[in-house]
């Protein structure tokens, strides 16, 4: 009895585990405005983010005992950075259903775990055991000092604060200099990184450090100082190192490059963040200078590694790459918060920061600044600030909008072609346009394409569009399964697309059985999708084009099906033979709902003319026997 009380005990109290300020806050800004995306379905900015989370948990996040890290891009070492990013997300995507504060504590007792002699933990570990890189680094100290204070007030334990007061003096002793200027970390000070100012944490550490409150406000003016020295006089962006008095050097990013790195992009997130929590006019000033700069361009236009003037350097592109990125798309695009003009743009390049490709560095930016931009980032030390949680529900405008999309079928046109979630057009044997938008945000095309035999070997090809005119680049996954039920999967890759340019999948197969492949092609994106598939070929080995099922022909059944139902004739009749008393034949659609129902006997045709074209299912019950198989009405 005893042990049961004290389960019973222990799942009440887990069940009654609560956070202060739940995902998602998802609230404009004192002084900013925040994504606003939604669908018809539900899904909102901070739904598709959340989503994004649990992924980088999966990938990224890694405990041993009572420590976790966060995997850097050489995945068996962590950098303080990352312990810092992991911090900050764990406070701030806790929500009703889940607290993060155990992973919280295991981040924190993993830093404190290989501090050096001053409190400060050594920036680069290998996995849970040794110290790679010594001594402190200031962004990631003033990240976890920030992310501890906000740990107070979501998860309400003293410690934290205690934890913060004692963190926030090290750093200042040891990581400023006396004027409040930063430095790069307790053991360097030849050269400064912009992208370690951080105005709203220190304004955040002024609620702390009570008794050098005034010194926190030196090193907020004074940096401020630097950044506009830094910043380009035309496109604001920001380098990623400087000497002391804001001028770019060649910085520790590898490649001797003096512009836009890796490091650099942290800088608009903290000035966007400053603003938007702050008001700080010094942040203003450096947000609207770049903000007019990326309104410009298009999300495939912000890449990683150009210089301050906007340009590239064919050396560096070559050697280290200029692609736009969930590092550089997040980063440009987080100072659009800082004005209501840009709301539009805010939407469409959060939209396209959603969909970058996943990586330790770019996934970590794509949180911080989904964070800030979506409105999920609040200043839970604002003791105006109470627990806001959003819901998100259809206004009247939205709806009638969503009510006024038609009811497509999950078929939504001949030759095969399907989708569940987008309008398809242009259809053919060989193509088909993945265009508006139905449901959902996986974007799909699915299609069965000619019979092949088991043991010999085959060739597939088709051509992808991403058309002109859609400013994010999109991820498209291409799949061919052995048969319709997905079992085994012969070849499949994932493309990034990229606007007006089409990308050609080839792949070569031994088929496993004899049956018609079934080829599924999906992207992720909440706006029109824009594809045009074109050109698809499946040959044989000998070079011969297999054909797909002719019109009317049944694509898929048993030998009862087959020998009872026939092809659909002129005029669309369905042709049935030896059919028994009380038996029914149904027309379905894909989704399985019964659009037309006749009872039959004997041999006839079953009228379909009040169906448009596409794929239907054909179900036959007679004698007791029930049977499927599709049917193609053009």
């Amino acid at each position: 009895m005893k042990k049961l009380l004290v389960i019973i005990f222990v799942l009440s109290a887990v069940a009654m585990a609560t956070v202060n300020f739940p995902y998602p806050q998802a609230h404009p800004y004192k002084n900013g405005i925040i994504a606003t995306n939604w669908n018809c379905a539900g899904q909102t900015a901070s739904s598709m983010l959340k989503s994004h989370f649990t992924t980088y948990l999966s990938k990224y996040y890694e405990e041993s005992g009572n420590m976790a890290r966060i995997k850097f891009d050489e995945p068996e070492n962590t950098v303080s950075e990352g312990i810092g990013y992991g911090m900050i997300m764990m406070v701030y995507f806790s929500d009703n259903t889940t607290s993060y504060q155990s992973q919280f504590d295991k981040l924190w007792n993993y830093y404190q775990h290989f501090t050096n002699g001053n409190g400060l933990m050594n920036w680069k570990i290998q996995g849970f055991n040794s110290v790679i890189g010594q001594n402190g680094a200031t962004d990631a100290d003033e990240d976890v000092a920030f992310a501890l204070i906000m740990a107070y007030y979501q998860f309400g334990n003293e410690q934290y604060k205690n934890d913060a007061i004692s963190l926030i003096s090290k750093i200042r002793q040891k990581e400023f200099n006396s004027n409040g200027m930063h430095k790069v970390g307790d053991a360097w000070d030849s050269y400064k990184n912009p992208s370690y100012v951080s105005p709203a944490a220190y304004e955040v550490f002024k609620k702390f450090d009570t008794g050098n409150a005034d010194f926190w406000s030196s090193a907020i003016s004074t940096n401020y100082t630097l950044l506009q020295k830094n910043q380009h006089s035309t496109t604001g962006i920001p380098s990623g190192w400087s000497d002391g008095n804001g001028n770019a050097i060649k910085g520790n990013n590898g490649y001797n490059f003096t512009g836009y790195d890796y490091d650099a992009t942290r800088a608009p997130w903290r000035w966007s963040w400053s603003y938007a929590w702050y008001g700080h006019t010094q942040a203003k000033s450096l947000a609207d200078k770049l903000a007019s700069w990326v309104n410009g361009k298009l999300p495939s236009q912000l890449p990683i590694n150009v210089k301050q003037d906007g340009t590239t350097d064919a050396s560096v592109c070559s050697s280290n790459g200029c692609e736009a990125n969930g590092s550089s798309i997040g980063s440009f695009s987080t100072v659009l918060i800082t004005d209501s003009k840009y709301q539009e743009k805010l939407n469409n390049n959060y939209q396209a920061l959603m969909t970058a490709g996943d990586g330790y560095y770019h996934s970590s930016l794509r949180m911080l600044t989904g964070l800030l931009m979506s409105g999920n980032m609040q200043d839970f030390s604002d003791a105006n600030y109470t627990n806001q949680p959003f819901t998100f529900a259809l206004t009247e405008e939205q709806e009638a909008e969503c009510n006024a999309r038609p009811d497509y079928h999950v078929n939504s046109g001949a030759y095969g072609w399907n989708s569940t979630s987008a309008v398809l057009t242009d259809e053919s044997e060989t193509g088909v346009h993945m265009g508006d938008f139905i449901k959902g945000l996986d974007r799909s095309v699915t299609k069965e394409l000619g019979e092949v035999t088991a043991g010999e070997q085959y060739t597939f090809s088709i051509d992808i569009l991403q058309e002109v005119g859609y400013e994010f680049n999109l991820k498209m996954k291409v799949q061919l399964y052995d048969d319709s039920d997905k079992g085994e999967q012969y070849c499949g890759e994932a493309y990034s697309m990229s606007s007006g340019n089409v990308v050609t999948y080839t792949c070569t197969f031994t088929a496993t059985k004899t049956a018609n492949p079934f080829l599924s092609m999906s992207t992720v994106t909440w706006n029109v999708p824009a594809i045009t598939f074109s050109n698809l070929s499946l040959k044989n080995s000998s070079g011969e084009e297999i054909a797909p099922p002719p019109d009317g022909v049944i694509w898929k059944g048993g030998a009862f099906a087959q020998k009872k139902l026939g092809k659909v004739l002129a005029g669309r009749l369905l042709e049935y033979t030896g059919i028994s008393n009380n038996s029914t034949i149904s027309m379905m659609d894909l989704q399985g709902r019964v659009l037309l129902r006749r009872q039959v006997q004997g041999s006839g045709v079953v009228d379909l003319s009040s169906l448009r074209a596409g794929t239907y299912v054909v179900q036959l019950k007679s004698s007791g026997v029930s049977e499927t198989k599709r049917i193609q009405l053009r």
